[in-house]
């Protein structure tokens, strides 16, 4: 898919999800890690820049290197040790794929360490979905992962309509509209993907 065939595209949720889950199955390395990802924590999840990327990626017909990138993962699991479960499942994916940085979180202790910009401590999240649903731009609140019968599921707390109609939108609910900036310019979305509409709302 690219962006002259995105322009004839059925612009609703379950046509969105198909188109997810065909790209990025058809991105073999990346399923390669979602395979093993489902080996080593069932409920953990790829999410954020890995996701992003490759779709807003693909609807400009450009390349995107999983092999080497950063990637995101997520769970949610109040009842285990932080530290202890995150860095094994770090430990056992940089083992398995060296070249990629990772970069593991427990969505439930997030509130421990991360504070507001006045310095007022977030509340406890109440599900990965609730955690996602504070990410500072929607088309980056997206987590998935590969379940027991090889379907993808997603996670979306925003849908993916504005991740495949190439709108940076900022999400309000944590983070000011300065921060929100702040990484669309030192991640140069708009320098990587020029066809990004940046939503000032």
């Amino acid at each position: 898919m690219h962006m002259k065939t995105l322009q004839h595209f059925d612009s609703n949720q379950q046509n969105f999800r198909k188109a997810l889950t065909e790209i990025i199955f058809r991105e073999q390395s990346l399923r390669q890690r979602l395979m093993y990802l489902r080996e080593i924590s069932p409920n953990a999840y790829l999410s954020a820049g890995v996701v992003r990327n490759l779709i807003w990626s693909v609807l400009h017909e450009q390349n995107y290197d999983v092999i080497h990138s950063e990637i995101d993962v997520v769970f949610f699991d109040p009842r285990e040790n932080d530290q202890h479960i995150s860095h094994e499942i770090t430990r056992k994916l940089s083992q398995q794929f060296p070249e990629n940085t990772w970069d593991v979180v427990n969505q439930a202790y997030v509130h421990t360490w991360y504070k507001l910009e006045n310095g007022q401590p977030i509340l406890p999240y109440s599900s990965l979905y609730d955690a996602l649903a504070t990410w500072p731009e929607t088309a980056t609140a997206i987590a998935v992962r590969l379940l027991d019968n090889n379907e993808l599921e997603i996670i979306a707390p925003f849908g993916l309509r504005d991740l495949f109609e190439l709108k940076l939108r900022w999400n309000d609910r944590l983070v000011s509209h300065d921060v929100f900036m702040q990484r669309v310019r030192s991640k140069r979305f708009l320098q990587r993907w020029s066809q990004l509409q940046l939503i000032d709302e």
